[in-house]
């Protein structure tokens, strides 16, 4: 009936400057949002209500009078707010995703207690690498301990922490809770849309992406053009045993894990993977970008890239004057290494066709990453698109594109190999205006 979307203010700086010239209130930002959100119709637009409020601050910061209404109302609480970079510090991450889902919880509580209460459950969005590493071994649903080896990152160690607080407030306090862990979140699968995301999976493909195009239009002598291949190809260095498995999750995936628990009583006490048995390989993935952008990628041993050959190729291309290229080598080794070296864990699925209804055919992780590397090819530009009105403009086309293809090929666009994909762009549409011929 209602979606109340927690949300703060925003302050609108002046880019010379620096100064706060003004602020977007939580309704204003709201109404942004669903524009660019492609939700235009007066129904659409009255399902949500959005307030000012702060997932660190004790009951969300909001008001007494929002509250009170909240508590008579609202049946399900979805915590999806968190830190979810692999870089933050552990004062960041935990402030965050620990104290964080604290007070979430607790404001959940709060809205369970409530005389004639309509709550139902507490969703709380966290993920699958809540377990760490596991060294080869099957990451149980059910089985929550911290590893005898180590986690990859604050990230996961601090929602792992979280997730022993749900498991807390479960157990001692009764409130009913569920449990979602979805994997690594990319694009949707049919089309790759993912709001503009320049983050985790986008960052390599727009790297080599913005490598590739660097070496197709260089110019100059031939000294000049010489440096720009040996830089292209320093940039094309990613961090993976080709027999190393990502477990990638497509959003519309998760998006539906999440609605479906809203209706599934059963689900009430359980811990769900929202991963995939469909998994892609750092080979796979290495072959895709090849055909999809046409960079030619070389594998390294994640451990000896990341202790002896990145800190060589960052201090050449330093001295080179490519600050930005060496610090988005060194990113992608932080990010990617750990989770691409041998070893990593596999996640248990099931509960999520048994419990939430999901279909037992899971996502094709090759299938979604071909897709998010046409996306990011096309739509971002490889990153360089940046404004939300633009990207959100552009998925709409290019949801239109796809859909026009699929039906005219009868088949699905992540089947249709990338030399008939290019030539299809070609003929349908033009990339300049981003519009359909």
């Amino acid at each position: 009936a209602e979606m109340v979307v927690l949300i703060r203010p925003k302050n609108i700086i002046d880019r010379k400057t620096k100064e706060v010239v003004g602020v977007l209130s939580p309704a204003e930002r709201g109404e942004k949002l669903l524009d660019q959100l492609c939700l235009t119709t007066p129904e659409q637009r009255a399902k949500f209500r959005f307030i000012g409020g702060d997932v660190e601050k004790p009951q969300f910061g909001v008001s007494a009078k929002d509250i009170a209404v909240l508590k008579k109302t609202i049946t399900h609480l979805i915590h999806c707010a968190a830190s979810v970079s692999f870089e933050d510090p552990y004062e960041v991450a935990y402030q965050i995703n620990v104290k964080g889902t604290l007070n979430a919880l607790d404001f959940s509580l709060s809205l369970q207690s409530a005389p004639k209460s309509p709550f139902i459950a507490h969703v709380g969005i966290e993920t699958s690498y809540i377990h760490g590493r596991q060294m080869r071994e099957l990451a149980r649903e059910d089985e929550m301990v911290f590893p005898r080896n180590f986690y990859n990152n604050y990230y996961e160690l601090t929602k792992a922490m979280g997730s022993l607080d749900t498991d807390r407030y479960m157990l001692e306090k009764g409130l009913r809770v569920i449990q979602l862990c979805p994997a690594i979140v990319i694009g949707a699968l049919k089309t790759g849309n993912n709001r503009g995301d320049t983050k985790v999976v986008n960052a390599p493909i727009n790297l080599f992406g913005r490598a590739k195009q660097a070496l197709s239009e260089q110019k100059g002598s031939y000294i000049e053009r010489t440096m720009a291949g040996a830089l292209a190809k320093m940039a094309s260095v990613f961090p993976g045993d080709p027999t190393a498995q990502l477990n990638l999750i497509p959003v519309d995936w998760v998006v539906n894990g999440i609605i479906a628990a809203l209706t599934r009583p059963d689900a009430v006490g359980e811990r769900v993977h929202l991963a995939t048995d469909n998994r892609i390989k750092s080979q796979d993935l290495r072959q895709i970008v090849g055909e999809e952008l046409g960079v030619e990628i070389r594998l390294a041993e994640p451990t000896l890239h990341r202790t002896v050959t990145l800190p060589v190729l960052a201090k050449v291309l330093k001295t080179l004057k490519q600050e930005k290229v060496a610090n988005g080598l060194e990113r992608l080794s932080i990010i990617f290494s750990p989770y691409n070296e041998w070893g990593q864990p596999t996640h248990e699925v099931g509960k999520d066709a048994r419990i939430l209804g999901l279909p037992e055919t899971r996502p094709k992780t090759t299938d979604a990453f071909r897709m998010l590397c046409r996306h990011n090819r096309y739509v971002q530009d490889y990153g360089q698109v940046r404004d939300v009105n633009e990207i959100a403009r552009r998925e709409t086309v290019w949801s239109e594109f796809i859909d026009n293809l699929e039906k005219s090929s009868g088949t699905p666009v992540a089947d249709i190999s990338a030399d008939d994909f290019r030539a299809a762009i070609q003929e349908h549409l033009d990339l300049e205006s981003f519009t359909l011929k």
